[in-house]
């Protein structure tokens, strides 16, 4: 029990740190992973021994998508796709917020994830104030579209979630498990959106909109165009075999491509495809468009996350939770996710529960891909929280004035979503399809 207790402390002083001295906590977690190898594993604990913990199938499968989709965020093709849809609902103010969340959607399923709140945000808020939009209702239609389209098994979140599944838990289909959480994100954040428009009164307009043009944008260019027909056909190559190897299992043309046609192999050939055809350098997409912090959060901490099996963690916690209620321990993961992710980024977060995920789901009774339904929409649902990335991105652009007065609604309203979370984890709605 003494391994489980410094483990786990491990872990939280790695995120303290990096919160209080701006540390990416996945190198804290790295250098304490060092120090707990070679003091409690004895004469295995080596530097070596940590050093192969190194999540080489999570660093693959979410490093490369993010390379790929850093090309349509430099040359602009994602931020002139959501132009064009705004410019699509500039006669219909009321809708306004309803095209927030389209266009929020659509950029995050074309590849963008839920960093689309970026290139959405500042556009969203620029055109809903003078709309005459509420100004709650702006976050929501970012928050809601964000979660609507970027977890679909082709983007680069999906990406981060079939990493860490494939690496740590076992006894479930990786592609199976990247659709049911692409579905519960999007039909959870559908139903958030549907109550927040109805009650703030969404189709009303308020006194502080004016009038305004939205201009028509410039039409896209050739590596705008060629960059918006790569991702079509990376996604195609994606879903036409899923989709066929569900009426015709066993046609041998369709396995071999569901099998070898993944997200990070499709998106290392649209790397060289682009790179080639000149729609972007590499060397300013590396620099200037991936998110590096995040990736080093996540093998950082999935590399420390790694030694809960040879310290015993793993075993420890399924004896411990085999003397709880079976009934808790869904709504306890859902509690656990949702309230580390209130205050840093799910990425930091997911490592831990990942690897727990098998034991979780023995001891709960319940199919580990009900586990990982569970561990995924914990870490989701306080994300709309200003001190969570996904919170905190949804004000960019906002006036100062109106983002302090938002930021304890947001607050309120992500212990809001917790609860729901937790109540139908109880219910066992999470359970569904496992």
């Amino acid at each position: 029990m003494t391994n489980v207790i410094i483990f786990f402390l491990g872990f939280i002083l790695a995120i303290i740190i990096g919160q209080i001295f701006k540390i990416n906590p996945g190198f804290v977690a790295v250098a304490f992973g060092f120090v707990l190898t070679w003091i409690l594993l004895g004469a295995k604990g080596t530097s070596t021994t940590f050093i192969n913990l190194f999540p080489v199938s999570l660093f693959w499968s979410y490093g490369i998508p993010i390379i790929f989709y850093g090309f349509a965020d430099a040359n602009g093709t994602l931020r002139k796709l959501g132009q064009n849809i705004m410019y699509t609902f500039r006669n219909a103010r009321w809708a306004v917020s309803l095209a927030v969340l389209v266009v929020a959607a659509i950029v995050g399923g074309s590849g963008a994830g839920t960093s689309n709140t970026f290139i959405v945000a500042p556009l969203a808020w620029s055109i809903c104030i003078p709309a005459g939009i509420p100004y709650m209702l702006v976050p929501f239609a970012l928050w809601c579209g964000s979660f609507i389209g970027s977890f679909w098994p082709w983007t680069s979140n999906s990406a981060l979630h079939q990493g860490l599944i494939s690496q740590y838990v076992k006894g479930v289909s990786v592609d199976a498990m990247s659709w049911r959480i692409g579905i519960y994100y999007a039909l959870y954040a559908a139903i958030v959106f549907i109550i927040a428009f109805i009650a703030l009164k969404g189709w009303k307009t308020r006194e502080h909109g004016e009038v305004t043009e939205i201009h028509k944008p410039e039409p896209f260019d050739s590596k705008q165009k060629l960059t918006l027909a790569v991702i079509f056909i990376l996604v195609a190559l994606l879903l036409v075999p899923s989709v066929i190897k569900t009426f015709a299992p066993n046609l041998a043309v369709t396995k071999w491509m569901a099998a070898n046609f993944t997200i990070p192999t499709t998106c290392a050939f649209g790397i060289v495809i682009l790179c080639i055809a000149g729609a972007g350098k590499l060397n300013e997409v590396f620099a200037k468009n991936v998110n590096w912090n995040v990736i080093w959060t996540i093998t950082g901490m999935a590399m420390y996350c790694g030694l809960a099996t040879p310290l015993g963690v793993t075993t420890a916690l399924g004896a411990w939770l085999k003397t709880m209620p079976t009934v808790v321990i869904g709504p306890a993961i859902v509690l656990t996710g949702a309230a580390l992710s209130f205050v840093v980024s799910a990425s930091a977060v997911l490592p831990l529960l990942y690897t727990m995920a098998n034991v979780l789901a023995t001891a709960a009774g319940v199919g580990p891909g009900a586990m990982v339904i569970c561990i995924a929409m914990g870490v989701g649902l306080t994300s709309f929280s200003p001190f969570s990335v996904g919170g905190a991105t949804a004000l960019i652009g906002a006036p100062t004035d109106v983002a302090e007065k938002l930021v304890p609604k947001q607050i309120a309203c992500a212990i809001g979503m917790m609860v729901f979370g937790i109540i139908l984890a109880f219910l066992g709605v999470f359970n569904l399809g496992a």
